[in-house]
């Protein structure tokens, strides 16, 4: 699964600012009451708030659980692909930019 694919920018960056880390920027008061009840809710609420909030729960479990969580959401806040960690587009709807979804062959032809 491509976590660029399902977690926005915005959505990254809002997480980004709950947990403290830079490139992100404060979300609304809904959203952050939303996020904080994500990130503290047990395991029955949780998997029904991710019902509704797929690309906020994905967010918080990401920087949460995965050892390069936080940058993975830095990444994606930035706009930089993930494979390569460029800004220079353009993306695929995986979230890669072109040079890496379509990466050259070993033997050089394409």
């Amino acid at each position: 699964m491509s976590t660029s694919s399902t977690i926005s920018r915005e959505v990254a960056a809002h997480v980004l600012s709950h947990f403290g880390r830079p490139g992100g920027y404060p979300a609304g008061d809904w959203t952050e009451a939303l996020i904080s009840l994500i990130d503290r809710a047990d395991m029955t609420n949780r998997a029904k708030l991710l019902t509704a909030f797929p690309a906020y729960g994905a967010a918080i479990a990401l920087a949460k659980y995965d050892e390069h969580g936080i940058e993975a959401l830095q990444d994606i806040a930035a706009g930089r692909c993930p494979r390569c960690r460029q800004d220079d587009g353009p993306f695929t709807p995986a979230g890669l930019c072109e040079a890496c979804a379509r990466p050259m062959p070993l033997d050089g032809v394409a």
